[in-house]
């Protein structure tokens, strides 16, 4: 009888973390982002385990410091958007080293989707391996997203936050909490950009 209960009690907790789009495997390893804001703080798990590539990358971008200072250029009634130095959803990352911007293949997997409000994703353009440095989060469910962007986090504290976010609105700093086990990997992608944020 305690050996049923304690199978009906990991399905449930299974249940739960997959409702909340948290991988089940890895999520104590992951780290975790905490993002100033003009509105205040957003706290994000970040997925390494589960899509290290996308995931290395927005670390990679965070470590660098380079969304301190950018907008939230795109605020809509189910999302919010940020983190182009264009600041009007034609920007991309520039590596300083190679002068080259960086794009990323899209790595998308079933576990993940769009089925809550806090849901952490890479923008692109039309290409669906162009997201560079764009990111998004929902502020409903977006199923009909799924597959067709990445998805490498979630808000786990500050919704508040994205829920109050105007455009123009700025994040002050972004600072991982732990330590990431990755770096990112470069992409052999060279699109051109598209000019447009995709969706």
């Amino acid at each position: 009888m305690k050996r049923r209960l304690r199978h009906v009690w990991t399905y449930i907790l299974c249940l739960c973390l997959s409702y909340l789009n948290i991988p089940v495997q890895g999520q104590a390893t992951d780290p975790v982002v905490v993002m100033q804001t003009t509105k205040g703080p957003i706290v994000m798990r970040i997925y390494l385990s589960a899509v290290p590539t996308t995931a290395s990358n927005f670390l990679d971008l965070v470590s660098r410091g380079f969304y301190n200072g950018l907008t939230f250029h795109r605020v809509e009634s189910w999302v919010v958007q940020g983190g182009d130095p264009n600041g009007n959803g034609t920007g991309v990352f520039i590596d300083p080293q190679t002068g080259q911007p960086r794009y990323l293949r899209l790595e998308s997997i079933r576990m993940l989707s769009h089925n809550a409000p806090g849901v952490i994703a890479m923008a692109h353009g039309k290409s669906p391996n162009s997201a560079s440095c764009q990111f998004y989060i929902t502020k409903k469910p977006m199923p009909a997203l799924d597959g067709a962007y990445a998805i490498f986090g979630g808000v786990i504290q500050g919704m508040e936050t994205v829920y109050n976010m105007q455009p123009g609105d700025r994040i002050l700093s972004a600072e991982i909490t732990g330590k990431p086990q990755r770096r990112p990997e470069s992409s052999t992608n060279r699109e051109a950009p598209t000019g447009d944020s995709g969706f």
